[in-house]
């Protein structure tokens, strides 16, 4: 990969050092304010359920936030040391229900394959081209149609991903032990963690808590992990013409959020600089963007616009670009 001769590399790679005085910073207000509103949560059970589900969305946010935090610390890009970024990601990792190890493995295939179509499926919503489903049998089909529908995506999915597939150890890391002892090992921290809320709150005040917050915020990461690469003109090409230079800064898209939900997404949505390079941290990345004007020629994604992406389903490989299935049907 020749992306360190890059001019938009060379312009990150000043932002690719991670402090402890911005990290703690970050990490402390995101934990304070994630404990003190799930107690909230709690409290409010006792007064109107609505209030409750109000405090799921804030929650949410920070579950989300914390994830992010957990991400960085996968890069090795969150805290100095990287026994520290270690420890940090483990402990997250329980409280996300993210084993860190195992996890971090797998996103790192995802950088080192995004935008390759002969190298998908690791750390990425699966992506047919249109010929290949075109090809594909009926059953085939619509397996595939109920996999790429935006509501199956993030209200099925999304939890299915994230509090059962991450429960066990998948693919290659089935027959490793590390990748049992990171899931094993954070499957009893998790028990802990839960039977200790379950213990001092009880079972159904507990459910009522945690069940709209996992749905949310495994809703609010699988869309993120989504839109940042599944939008009309990204970026899919075969193994002999595939870059990975052009798969970061046009296959990933600066999601153009307001400044309250950068912070809640812990700034992936500045992910072409994030897959750019991914040692520089989350709480650096504004900072990076706004100072090279290098790194803002982006694939600029609106939140509304990114709501249209949700419809796009097939690569067409003709046209380099993404389509519906409505479209691939009128093209047939």
């Amino acid at each position: 990969m020749e992306v360190t001769k890059s001019p938009a590399f060379l312009a990150s790679r000043q932002y690719a050092k991670p402090t402890y005085l911005k990290a703690l910073f970050s990490l402390g207000h995101t934990l304070i304010l994630f404990v003190v509103t799930i107690g909230l949560m709690f409290v409010t059970l006792e007064i109107n359920y609505g209030l409750t589900l109000l405090l799921s969305l804030v929650a949410s946010a920070l579950y989300l936030r914390l994830f992010m935090i957990g991400h960085d610390c996968g890069h090795g890009s969150y805290l100095p040391k990287k026994w520290q970024n270690s420890l940090l990601g483990s402990f997250i990792g329980v409280l996300t229900g993210t084993p860190f190890r195992y996890w971090a493995k797998q996103h790192a295939k995802h950088h080192a394959t995004t935008g390759n179509l002969d190298k998908r499926g690791d750390g990425d919503v699966i992506t047919k081209t249109a010929e290949e489903f075109n090809e594909s049998g009926w059953f085939a089909q619509i397996c595939y149609r109920f996999y790429r529908n935006p509501w199956f995506m993030l209200l099925v999915s999304a939890p299915v991903h994230f509090v059962l597939l991450q429960r066990i150890p998948l693919g290659d890391q089935m027959k490793t032990r590390e990748g049992w002892i990171s899931v094993m090992g954070t499957n009893v921290g998790i028990c802990v963690y839960y039977g200790t809320l379950i213990a001092i709150f009880g079972l159904v005040p507990f459910l009522m808590v945690y069940v709209p917050l996992l749905m949310l915020s495994s809703a609010g990461a699988v869309w993120l992990f989504y839109v940042q690469h599944q939008f009309e003109d990204a970026y899919w090409n075969r193994k002999d013409t595939w870059t990975y230079d052009q798969a970061t800064l046009t296959g990933s898209s600066f999601y153009d959020l307001p400044r309250w939900l950068h912070w809640a997404t812990g700034n992936i949505g500045y992910h072409h600089i994030h897959h750019l390079n991914p040692k520089v941290p989350g709480y650096q990345l504004p900072d990076c963007f706004d100072a090279n004007p290098v790194l803002q020629e982006a694939r600029y994604l609106s939140v509304r616009k990114s709501l249209g992406t949700a419809n796009l389903a097939l690569w067409d490989e003709d046209a380099q670009r993404l389509i519906s299935f409505k479209e691939n049907s009128n093209r047939a």
